[in-house]
């Protein structure tokens, strides 16, 4: 009895201690501070966590909560390829509260309408009025990967991975009744299972650096393997699932237009491996079709990025982010002044 009392106390005073360990504002900081250090070493692809183990995690159950959308915004929407396109925490506060990155896993047009109409219909997302939100879809023909009316396996694991929601393109995004001590508890043990991942990525960059002469290796390109997933991952019948994919994009936006929410569409960024394939073209030539007909203003992006700036095949490394998020600032704080939202000069 005397050993089990023991056992229970170390336990709890090692959960109390690492439970503080995730709160600690300065640790965190300073594990931030590494990870970035890393990330401009590596060259990777940057992913923001803090008490969840995913960057959708970290959205949909600690920022979404705590958003704030009476005011309007503007919001970012698409796949991984604006998931991890952004750097938004290091802005300003008052404009953090303003713009928002819902870029999603694996996110094909039919799972970016059912994202959107979960975030409007259940979240209030355009409570201030359609006019004060501009909703940018940043797109490329790799939203066609997946069939166009179902929504993407990755996309609902996103959500129904803490058992709080379930997901599938007929019903959309349904809340699931949970109880609050289960999830208090898988939350908390998620934060410190982060918190541990953390500290130990801290460790094995340092040593790899040793192991480096300072600096952990990078990543490297393989255009030719690239441009092998990209056939592989389109198919014979690549022109139906690009044609499927903008018909679901035309639905997209005639559901904001009838919200009178604002809509610009932007053509992300690609590698050169991509100028030797047919999609690309014809997936502008659709958009930009479509935009014309809507008139809705269209960024291409296509060539925003060298080769060097992408951390693989689609997303974008730390020095992509930082030519990235300037351009969307080109376009979200003149609007964000127009509505009145923002009124601060912001220094980039």
């Amino acid at each position: 009895m005397r050993v089990s009392l023991l056992l229970l106390s170390v336990v709890v005073m090692f959960s109390g201690t690492l439970d503080l360990f995730t709160r600690c504002a300065p640790l965190t900081g300073w594990l931030d501070r590494r990870k970035e250090e890393s990330y401009r070493q590596t060259l990777n692809y940057v992913c923001h966590i803090v008490h969840f183990q995913l960057q959708e995690e970290q959205l949909l159950y600690e920022d979404l909560p705590a958003m704030d959308f009476s005011r309007g915004g503007v919001g970012f929407f698409g796949a991984s390829e604006v998931e991890f396109s952004t750097m938004f925490w290091k802005l300003p506060q008052d404009i953090q509260s303003l713009v928002h990155n819902f870029g999603m896993p694996a996110c094909n047009q039919e799972s970016e309408l059912v994202w959107l109409r979960f975030l409007i219909e259940q979240r209030g997302y355009l409570q201030a009025g359609g006019d004060k939100n501009l909703i940018v879809l940043g797109t490329t023909y790799h939203t066609a990967f997946y069939p166009c009316r179902e929504v993407t396996p990755p996309f609902a694991d996103a959500l129904e991975r803490h058992g709080l929601f379930v997901c599938d393109a007929r019903q959309g995004i349904r809340p699931l009744r949970s109880n609050p001590i289960a999830k208090l508890i898988d939350f908390e043990e998620t934060r410190q299972g982060v918190c541990m991942v953390k500290l130990r990525d801290a460790v094995v960059q340092q040593l790899s650096r040793w192991r480096h002469g300072g600096a952990e290796p990078s990543r490297t390109h393989d255009p030719a393997i690239y441009a092998q997933w990209r056939r592989s991952e389109m198919g014979a019948d690549w022109k139906e699932k690009i044609d499927g994919s903008v018909a679901v994009l035309r639905e997209t936006i005639d559901y904001l237009l009838a919200r009178n929410a604002r809509i610009r569409i932007v053509l992300m960024p690609l590698g050169s491996w991509e100028n030797g394939l047919p999609y690309a073209a014809e997936y502008r030539r659709q958009v930009n079709s479509l935009c014309a007909e809507y008139q809705i203003p269209l960024s291409d992006w296509s060539g925003l990025l060298a080769d060097g700036d992408f951390a693989d095949s689609a997303h974008p490394d730390i020095f992509g982010i930082e030519k990235i998020q300037p351009a969307f600032l080109d376009f979200a704080i003149p609007f964000l002044r127009s509505t009145h939202a923002y009124q601060v000069e912001l220094s980039r």
